[in-house]
């Protein structure tokens, strides 16, 4: 299996995981000095930042499982080059503070080296997100 196939293979495992709740997976697949970032302002998003290693990591799933539960993870498009993953995938969770559904699209990008995730960098449209939730209100033009 070549290089690319095995990283597509481990975001969708990985990822296919964390949405059903298990982090085992994810917390396997890492690297002891992961650099993970997670482009959300944390003045709306606790889990946002960078968060390093696996205690960082640690960090970031709880403050995420304390206000999201994912109901769907669904891969859209994967592609891979060297040891670059990018996924995009149709994201939907229930925003436990509101009791509201969110849905978003979600983009992850992971280095990875030697069959463990080195670096991640997640997106995904804040603002869209903050709306659905009740948190954010748009004004008209």
């Amino acid at each position: 299996m070549t290089q690319e196939l095995t990283n597509k293979t481990l975001m969708l495992t990985v990822m296919a995981a964390f949405a059903d709740g298990n982090l085992e997976p994810l917390f396997a697949a890492v690297s002891s000095d992961v650099v993970w970032k997670a482009t959300a302002p944390r003045e709306f998003f606790r889990f946002g930042g960078t968060h390093r290693g696996i205690a960082g990591m640690k960090e970031y799933t709880a403050l995420l499982f304390s206000r999201y539960h994912f109901t769907r993870f669904t891969p859209k498009t994967l592609t891979a080059k060297g040891d670059q993953v990018w996924g995009l995938f149709e994201a939907e969770a229930l925003h436990q503070p509101s009791g509201k559904y969110v849905q978003s699209d979600i983009s992850i990008r992971w280095t990875v080296k030697d069959g463990k995730i080195t670096e991640h960098q997640g997106f995904f449209d804040t603002a869209s997100v903050l709306m659905q939730q009740g948190e954010l209100a748009v004004e008209a033009a």
